[in-house]
């Protein structure tokens, strides 16, 4: 091979690795390109700030963001409105068309990401604006890094989250009367399952939200069927009112858990000493003392749940080899201890023990509720 030859090959050589280093060089800087805009929705969940939300300021600045006005009445080329050209438009064609007029004056402006909770304790000024400038808004899920899309006066898609974040959400719409807020919840939002236990410590609450936050839940008739026709709801029944909503919304119990629950409750309330706390047991073989249990609605809610909700109303208690505890021929109780009779009967402690130590069996009502007592004793010794 000649001079030549080697220098012309040695030359074909040099550029044909040039030209593949800088390929490779290329295709390494395309695996770093974003394509999303910076502050977009667009960006990936995988990205460090996706799931921060905007500063209030920035909130401000998109509310004060001056828009032209939409007007559905079309005008001809002469700046004049055409004749009958407000009749020729649905309501629905109409709120598409100022969605699409306003969204294209913010094409260029950031999007803003907000708090749920935020959206939902805005008032009737920052609302209006806000759904003028709705397609800029994503709100954020209370505890996911997910966003809710804002489409006019409407929240897109439907999601789950804890029910105790719901009524949080659902309290804050209904004292700022943010109407968008609460039909969103109402009818886009599904309760996180509960477990049998945390379905039961729910009755405890009476007191964690007003009355009316949990009445404004409830639909008319479900109301009428359950507290009568143009009652309110007790301040006493708030608690089983609240998981009431909660089936509504379609609230389900864990199916993992067993769906039994035993209420021990007095047949009569005449004579009795202590608290009023009544007698719950799980099927996980926890034993409750729920204060101020209203036990007909709280086993019909139970059984719209899907539990198999048992009531064992006691006349006697047998609390040892000579004493025990019955109601008397006008219904009150008494306690007997040997020869002795003594008005009134400390029904919760007595009961409590009895269950323990599985002496229910002892009791003159055995015969009436053997099937669910025996089932309390099997469940509380496993």
């Amino acid at each position: 091979m000649n001079k030549f030859s080697v220098l012309i090959l040695f030359v074909f050589l040099f550029f044909l690795n040039k030209s593949f280093a800088q390929e490779t060089e290329e295709k390494s800087d395309d695996d770093k390109i974003d394509f999303a805009i910076p502050g977009s929705p667009e960006e990936t969940e995988g990205s460090d700030d996706f799931c921060e939300v905007s500063q209030h300021s920035e909130l401000l600045n998109l509310l004060n963001f001056k828009l032209k006005k939409f007007n559905p009445v079309p005008e001809d080329r002469r700046g004049g409105e055409v004749r009958g050209g407000g009749n020729s438009l649905t309501a629905d064609e109409v709120t598409t068309n100022s969605i699409r007029f306003y969204a294209e004056q913010l094409k260029d402006v950031k999007p803003v990401k907000i708090r749920i909770e935020t959206f939902t304790s805005l008032g009737k000024g920052p609302i209006t604006s806000l759904i003028d400038r709705s397609s800029k808004v994503f709100l954020k899920h209370p505890t996911e890094c997910k966003f809710f899309q804002l489409y006019g006066d409407q929240i897109i898609g439907s999601y789950a989250m804890s029910f105790d974040n719901i009524l949080r959400l659902y309290a804050n719409a209904v004292n700022k009367n943010n109407q968008i807020a609460q039909d969103f919840i109402r009818t886009q939002l599904v309760p996180a399952p509960m477990s049998l236990d945390e379905a039961i410590r729910s009755l405890y609450d009476d007191y964690g939200y007003q009355q009316n936050i949990i009445e404004s839940l409830l639909p008319e008739d479900v109301k009428n069927l359950f507290f009568g026709e143009n009652s309110l709801v007790s301040i006493a029944d708030v608690a089983e009112s609240k998981l009431l909503a909660f089936s509504l919304l379609g609230g389900k119990v864990d199916q993992f858990q067993t769906y039994e629950i035993f209420i021990v409750a007095p047949k009569s309330k005449k004579g009795l000493l202590g608290s009023n706390e009544t007698i719950v047991i799980s099927g996980s073989g926890k034993i409750y003392e729920v204060p101020l249990l209203n036990i007909p609605l709280a086993l019909n809610v139970m059984r719209s749940l899907g539990f198999n909700a048992k009531i064992i109303l006691i006349t006697h208690l047998y609390i040892g080899d000579d004493a025990f505890c019955r109601v008397g021929d006008g219904g009150s109780w008494y306690h007997y201890k040997g020869k002795v009779k003594k008005a009134g009967c400390d029904f919760l402690s007595n009961a409590i023990m009895a269950i323990k130590n599985n002496t229910l069996n002892l009791s003159d009502d055995y015969g009436t509720y053997k099937h669910s007592i025996d089932k309390v004793n099997n469940i509380l010794n496993n």
